[in-house]
């Protein structure tokens, strides 16, 4: 008898700059909102500033919710972003990284921790004391992170408590270490969310062009 399985579909959305490339290129993991218009303005932001960035789909077009979230569907679609991008012949396929916003900075962290072929990660207020089992809380793999990673947080953020960030600088940062971590003093989560009511427009200024030092570093 035959038997047949289901088939992953991913919407993306993907913004690239002008010219012919190849370009590094940037996947971004989505926060709780899903693919929404600020997640659309990162990538073009990316653009702008040189790299292809595309960003997936992590819902599985209302397969899933916030509330019925799946890591390994999120990694899945990430995947076959991935696998995708080093196949074109307008990326420079061993110039892949990653930024994640709130979910999506910790799903950043994560899959970062279980690959070896990332070369640099950017996470904004990405929860790294949360998971279901010690391998998915990204405080635990901070071992395993192979690629550098710039991690963003706001000081008056309560879903990443200031007593949480400073364990995670802690056990990230030191002299042999290449992460970082920025707290940005008087704003909460989400600022750099254009339709946040936490958005701010200084600290979001200051943050992007860390982000884009950041990736230029080890990326170009």
């Amino acid at each position: 008898m035959s038997s047949g399985k289901y088939n992953i579909i991913v919407n993306s959305y993907e913004s690239r700059p002008a010219g012919a490339g190849p370009f590094p290129a940037v996947i971004l993991f989505m926060h709780a909102h899903g693919l929404d218009d600020s997640s659309k303005k990162v990538c073009d932001d990316l653009a702008t500033a040189g790299y292809i960035a595309v960003g997936a789909d992590g819902y599985l077009n209302g397969t899933y919710s916030f509330q019925t979230r799946s890591d390994e569907a999120i990694f899945k679609a990430a995947d076959l972003l991935l696998h995708t991008l080093k196949s074109r012949e307008d990326v420079i396929s061993d110039k892949i990284g990653l930024i994640g916003f709130c979910m999506g900075g910790r799903h950043a962290y994560l899959y970062n921790a279980n690959r070896d072929d990332m070369s640099a990660v950017v996470s904004y207020y990405g929860f790294p004391h949360r998971g279901d089992s010690e391998n998915s809380t990204p405080q635990n793999r901070i071992q395993d992170f192979t690629a550098p990673v710039l991690s963003i947080f706001a000081a008056e953020d309560r879903g990443n408590p200031m007593d949480v960030v400073k364990a995670y600088q802690t056990a990230s940062e030191g002299e042999e270490s290449p992460h970082q971590s920025i707290v940005y003093d008087g704003v909460g989560h989400g600022f750099l969310n254009i339709n946040s009511r936490n958005s701010n427009e200084n600290a979001s200024k200051e943050a992007w062009e860390k982000t884009i030092a950041f990736f230029e570093k080890y990326m170009k």
